[in-house]
């Protein structure tokens, strides 16, 4: 052992302090991005712009759901570090925030510097106060509602049901309640308020009701776990396995619990698991119908989600373009997950264009906008098909349930394979190749990649 004073001693001689708050702050953009509900690519992403502006010569990170293992290397030396999100939840401000973040770090900046500016991304408060989220909330339910076919009084029960049933929701989970309990709770509260205002509305008596099924989804509508259903989608299929298949599994319990709930619900109360019969309207009308609900559905998840208004808004018109499709689709007669993958598509390539034009994360976009494609609706019918009894109708709604969701992944990872060269190629160096009248042109990205 040396005999020199230890002053004298060089950094690396003791604790590597340049490598260990370099190392933090790497970490800490990795867990806000994590925690903002984004898929493992994006996560990595920020997480190499904070390391290469603070000087470090080479970032391995290992990405999961819930879980970050990141190795940095400066000066020959290593360190390896291990982060938990705990609470895994979906800000769609922060995840804009830290992509333009990652865009404006340069190198030699301090760690004091990146600190600071990621310290003010976490401390900011959501854009929307409770009560606006309820109103929108609700009005989304209800938007749903109108897209399964439910009429005035379903909608009507649908609004209020929903708005207490958020308010529940976001009461356990400040107070931190089991999320599968919450969710099965919540969903039981939906399912039967929205019965008790529609026997309210009827006067009293239940009646004939062939729309009753529409609503059960729409009360409950706001639970569906969007952003890990799509970005662990998106996982699979860069082959991301870990992170991928924790998070679709996430999805999968919670829509399981969901199920369960409303399930029960209906069965107690004896809802019939038929199709709801078309809306009686002329056709214009039912195509404006159409548009504003799928506006003010994918809106209203949008502001959920803690998007800024102009992207909510932005995600609200591409929603009307693609449902659109969808659906027009579905009225020539096409098979439920060929229309999804088509709708899907055009919403992927249109995100895709807004996100060029304003220079936002696709992502934030995507998610809400996809969301007016979930098929809810055949997923009730499903459960309450097998309760009956009637397994080959059972049979026949879950599989349209698996091949829709399947549809929607697939087909915003066709828009990403059209429009990023990351997306389109594995190697690290994709050569970003486009034929133009049999010559190959070779460009540094293409020009409408994000």
């Amino acid at each position: 052992m040396s005999d020199a004073p230890k002053e004298h001693l060089g950094e690396d001689d003791l604790e590597p302090v340049h490598l260990i708050r370099r190392s933090d702050a790497v970490l800490k953009a990795g867990t806000l991005m994590l925690g903002a509900g984004t898929s493992s690519r994006r996560v990595k992403a920020v997480m190499r712009a904070t390391a290469s502006a603070l000087d470090i010569d080479s970032l391995q990170a290992q990405v999961t759901f819930t879980d970050i293992v990141a190795t940095v290397v400066r000066r020959g030396i290593f360190r390896t570090q291990v982060a938990e999100v705990t609470k895994p939840g979906v800000n769609a401000e922060r995840i804009a925030l830290l992509h333009h973040l990652s865009g404006s770090l340069v190198p030699h900046m301090s760690v004091a510097e990146v600190d600071a500016r990621l310290a003010a991304i976490e401390d900011r408060r959501p854009l929307y106060p409770t009560w606006v989220l309820t109103i929108a909330v609700a009005l989304a339910c209800g938007s749903i509602t109108v897209l399964n076919n439910g009429g005035a009084l379903e909608v009507g029960a649908v609004l209020p049901a929903s708005a207490l049933a958020l308010l529940l929701h976001r009461l356990m989970g400040r107070h931190q309640v089991n999320l599968i309990a919450s969710v099965v709770i919540s969903t039981v509260v939906a399912s039967s308020l929205y019965l008790l205002f529609y026997w309210l509305a009827q006067g009293g008596h239940a009646g004939v009701a062939p729309r009753l099924a529409a609503g059960f989804v729409g009360s409950v509508i706001f639970l569906v776990p969007g952003f890990p259903l799509v970005t662990g989608g998106l996982d699979v299929v860069r082959l991301d396995l870990e992170a991928g298949v924790a998070r679709l599994a996430y999805a999968a319990l919670v829509m399981f619990a969901m199920g369960i709930g409303i399930w029960g619900v209906a069965s107690l109360a004896g809802v019939s698991p038929n199709a709801v019969p078309p809306l009686g309207v002329a056709v214009g009308w039912l195509w404006a119908l159409r548009a504003v609900a799928s506006f003010l559905a994918v809106l209203g998840w949008a502001l959920m989600f803690n998007a800024p208004r102009g992207v909510a808004a932005a995600s609200a018109l591409i929603a009307v373009a693609g449902n659109a499709l969808r659906l027009g689709l579905l009225d020539a007669g096409w098979a439920p997950h060929v229309a999804t993958f088509f709708g899907a598509l055009l919403i992927g390539l249109a995100c895709h264009v807004v996100g060029w034009v304003s220079r936002l994360p696709v992502l934030i976009m995507t998610v809400p906008t996809l969301l007016v494609m979930i098929p809810g609706a055949p997923g009730v019918r499903a459960l309450m098909y097998f309760n009956s009894g009637s397994l080959m109708d059972a049979l026949g709604n879950g599989i349209i349930v698996v091949l829709q969701a399947i549809a929607m992944v697939a087909g915003l990872a066709a828009a990403m394979m059209l429009t990023d060269p990351e997306w389109a190629f594995t190697r690290p160096d994709p050569p970003n190749l486009l034929s133009v009248g049999g010559r190959i042109v070779r460009s540094a990205r293409w020009p409408w990649a994000r």
